[in-house]
């Protein structure tokens, strides 16, 4: 069974405008924290975990956005809707015939460096992934790969990260990946535009030139910043963030360059 984790800030946490479907996945389960369980893999996908390591609250439309910072370090796909995750794995599947363990590891209006330690986010985020990987173990499952997959960026957008240190920073959450998950592969949906300016360049330009000057990054698809000027796949409701079947895009394109890597 291969290991996909999904991190990143709210486009892979899922900021959707609606549930778009959430039928069940074949062969792909997903690793909930809070129960150390697996659940047969669907939308909505995530879980609201606290800096405690206790159960947060989903955010919804009507919640406190300061109080949800301030208590949640890893979330569940907003308001219940759809994330990209069921439809990148159906894909994966379908190319690899691999099953699939999902772990989602997301959090909306974060950094890089908030992923990296000493951040308190970095805790509860490296303690999901251990344990998603130990209770596989434990159960007696063969793992297969694991890979990372990340789309987050729009914050150090925002912040004026420059390339340097978001390149800086990328390489060390992939060396701590590398040394405690042990993955494979540390794969980039590369990040669309937020700041419509010379910031989102820095980001996307780091993106890129990682993939291509370092061998355990690979880029998985660089459709974002077009999809940005469809209407269609932009959610109407949140600017700046993916509808329903702009995630599901970003998700299935993803997957192919993934699997096809794997098959290869």
């Amino acid at each position: 069974m291969d290991i996909i984790i999904f991190g990143g800030q709210s486009n892979m946490q899922g900021q959707t405008e609606c549930l778009s479907e959430n039928k069940v996945v074949e062969n792909a389960f997903e690793y909930k924290f809070l129960s150390d369980s697996f659940v047969p893999l669907k939308n909505p996908v995530g879980e609201d975990i606290g800096y405690d390591f206790k159960e947060t609250f989903v955010y919804k439309k009507d919640s406190d956005f300061k109080t949800w910072i301030e208590t949640t370090a890893l979330g569940s796909a907003c308001y219940g809707y759809t994330n990209m995750v069921p439809q990148f794995c159906r894909k994966y599947i379908e190319i690899t015939g691999e099953k699939i363990l999902a772990v989602h590891a997301a959090k909306g209006s974060t950094m890089v460096k908030e992923w990296l330690p000493p951040d308190k986010r970095f805790e509860v985020f490296i303690r999901k992934l251990t344990s998603a990987k130990e209770k596989l173990i434990n159960k007696g499952e063969t793992i297969g790969k694991i890979y990372f997959v990340w789309l987050q960026g729009e914050s150090d957008a925002i912040f004026e990260t420059s390339k340097a240190e978001y390149k800086e920073m990328l390489t060390k959450l992939n060396l701590i990946l590398k040394e405690n998950i042990g993955i494979n592969k540390f794969g980039i949906i590369r990040v669309g535009r937020f700041t419509n300016d010379s910031r989102d360049d820095e980001i996307i330009n780091a993106q890129s030139e990682i993939c291509n000057e370092n061998e355990d990054f690979l880029m998985l698809t660089e459709i974002a910043t077009e999809l940005n000027k469809q209407k269609e796949y932009m959610n109407p409701e949140v600017a700046g963030h993916y509808s329903a079947k702009g995630l599901e895009k970003l998700g299935f394109e993803a997957a192919k360059t993934l699997g096809n890597y794997r098959i290869k």
